[in-house]
């Protein structure tokens, strides 16, 4: 499992942290006795990201979620590492330009958040109880860094994974807000999931037209299919059992039924691109790149994990002695989770609450990805169920334009887009938004292949403009 940094983005927001010094500093909150947050401010060393950045653990018991605010160093970060990992480089469309920034590394696990020995059981084995922590985490954090602004708006952002961390996360907030209205409230306004895993279903059902089709596109970027007839016949023919098998696991998501439908979708139709996937082989990121390294095929993955690694950033950082080093993948997450049926079953029924109750949802692609597809999860969100299908499935995706990002002349074409804007409940005069952006030339690594045109996904989103 990939390291999932879920951004939280606060638009025109700067948390009040004068008061944290270079030194690292402990505060203990009222609100979660506990619960403290070990926190200092980093100067330019490890980014030049030409505002205040911190970092810090938020401890709950025996677990500790590392987050930084602003520094990141790969797609959507104020700095992205250096091509020969020993530091970092501004980034021009970093998402902090309009907006607070929060990284947090979780599940806990993951990155340089960690559990205490002895208390390895409490690693999260599914998204449900990673969101239990993770709102924990903001309740504290929101409560101890913008007092007196608890009612900041919130939106989180993340890829792949997050497709299944950010709707359980925001089911859990507006449940646990309308359950106890005197606890810390957090106020979600919107969730941005790219190249999201929402419903392995859907994604493994895209296999064929992204592999078996120039859909992928623009017209001209792919002369021919991935696959040869041969093949795209052999996966045909085994689709639908694979699809009755992920209706029976979604029906009873016991973790070995839900495996054995996995095994059986992996050798009929994942198996015949993922087997030649790897350093050296396809890449399942974007199907019309070489993969350079294992995992995560692309080398800023491991230039990355060379540069977290080195003295100078663990003297900024000041890990504790239980972290021995930093890894982008975290096997004992992939262990907890792999006893789950996590990975098999859909978040559909999640977005659809997060509509109900005014939370907007962005789901953006990449579309040269095949891990996460646009084929699929088009098809996940005109199949999703709430008020706004039939008016969403029945509009037509429309080219969307852009210019530079700080240009107004729009003129060049970045990809397709639909969207509707769907009164629910007593939102009447703010109906809920729900979108589907594709970006051409760009795969699982949107922020990373098409910067301007991922920043301009996110300012149009948070600012309410439209993109057809």
């Amino acid at each position: 499992m990939q390291l999932l940094h879920l951004a939280t983005l606060f638009p025109g927001t700067y948390a009040a942290l004068q008061y944290v010094q270079t030194e690292q500093t402990v505060l203990q909150s009222p609100h979660s006795p506990e619960s403290s947050i070990r926190i200092r401010q980093q100067n330019d060393s490890i980014c030049e990201a030409h505002s205040a950045q911190y970092t810090g653990w938020l401890d709950i018991g025996p677990k500790h979620l590392f987050f930084c605010i602003k520094a990141l160093f790969q797609e959507n970060g104020p700095c992205r590492i250096n091509e020969f990992g020993n530091g970092t480089e501004f980034n021009p469309y970093g998402w902090s330009r309009n907006s607070s920034l929060l990284f947090v590394d979780q599940p806990v696990g993951t990155g340089f958040s960690y559990v205490d020995q002895r208390f390895e059981q409490e690693i999260p084995g599914d998204s449900k109880q990673a969101a239990v922590d993770m709102h924990r985490f903001l309740q504290v954090f929101i409560q101890e860094f913008f007092p007196g602004r608890e009612g900041v708006p919130v939106h989180f952002s993340g890829e792949s994974y997050a497709g299944r961390y950010i709707p359980y996360l925001g089911a859990q907030i507006i449940t646990q807000n309308n359950l106890y209205p005197d606890r810390p409230q957090i106020n979600l306004k919107s969730c941005l999931v790219g190249n999201g895993f929402m419903s392995p279903k859907d994604t493994t059902f895209g296999y064929w037209e992204t592999l078996c089709t120039t859909n992928p596109g623009p017209p001209g970027l792919l002369r021919e299919p991935v696959f040869n007839r041969t093949r795209c016949d052999i996966m045909a023919a085994n689709m639908p059992r694979c699809m009755e098998l992920y209706d029976v696991c979604i029906a009873h998501p016991d973790p070995a039924i839900c495996h054995a439908a996995a095994d059986v979708c992996y050798q009929g139709v994942m198996g015949w691109y993922e087997d030649e996937a790897g350093g050296g082989g396809r890449n399942r990121f974007d199907i019309t790149a070489p993969c350079e390294i294992d995992e995560m095929c692309y080398i800023e993955a491991a230039l990355i994990e060379q540069y977290l690694n080195t003295p100078a950033v663990w003297d900024a950082l000041q890990p504790p002695k239980q972290i021995k080093e930093y890894k982008f993948v975290s096997q004992p997450v992939i262990d907890a989770f792999e006893k789950t049926a996590d990975g098999m079953t859909s978040t559909s029924d999640l977005v659809a609450f997060l509509l109900e109750n005014g939370v907007h949802f962005l789901a953006y692609q990449g579309n040269l990805d095949l891990a996460c597809n646009t084929a699929g999860n088009l098809h996940w969100a005109n199949s999703l169920a709430w008020k706004g299908q039939t008016e969403f499935t029945a509009r037509s995706l429309e080219p969307w334009t852009s210019g530079a990002a700080d240009s107004l002349n729009e003129t060049e074409i970045v990809g397709k887009a639909k969207e509707v804007r769907i009164p629910v409940g007593d939102q009447d005069q703010n109906p809920v938004r729900f979108a589907f952006v594709t970006v051409d030339r760009a795969g699982h690594l949107l922020p990373q292949d098409q910067p301007e045109g991922a920043l301009d996904i996110m300012v149009r989103w948070i600012t309410g403009a439209a993109f057809s």
